[in-house]
């Protein structure tokens, strides 16, 4: 890889994806970095693979299943595979990289989970 992956390089490649939103940056076996940036509302639906976002900017609530919470830049938020998750109320200017990872419906529950 020649280039570093800035929020420069995710701008240009949400600017580049036709989506207006998601941007891949990155793509090597099972993983997938991107770079999300909803405007107004969140249309996303579940994805086949875990998943794991990293607030670059702004701050919202972000909903899993039936679970609300608050965030901000620097937090990590994992989404396991083919659960139900949102971002609601977000600043205008909220921007988080995201990681899909692993097979389709997730990575196995036997390693320790986060507390």
């Amino acid at each position: 890889m020649k280039e570093r992956l800035t929020m420069t390089t995710a701008q240009a490649a949400i600017a580049a994806s036709g989506d207006e939103r998601y941007g891949v940056l990155l793509r090597r076996g099972t993983l997938e970095l991107g770079c999300y940036a909803p405007r107004c509302n969140d249309p996303q639906q579940p994805h086949e693979q875990d998943e794991l976002y990293i607030v670059q900017a702004g701050h919202g609530t972000f909903v899993v299943a039936d679970q609300r919470q608050p965030f901000e830049p620097g937090e990590a938020l994992f989404v396991p595979a083919g659960v139900t998750h949102r971002f609601e109320d977000f600043s205008d200017d909220f921007c988080a990289w995201v990681v899909f990872y692993g097979p389709a419906g997730g990575e196995s529950d036997a390693a320790c989970e986060p507390e």
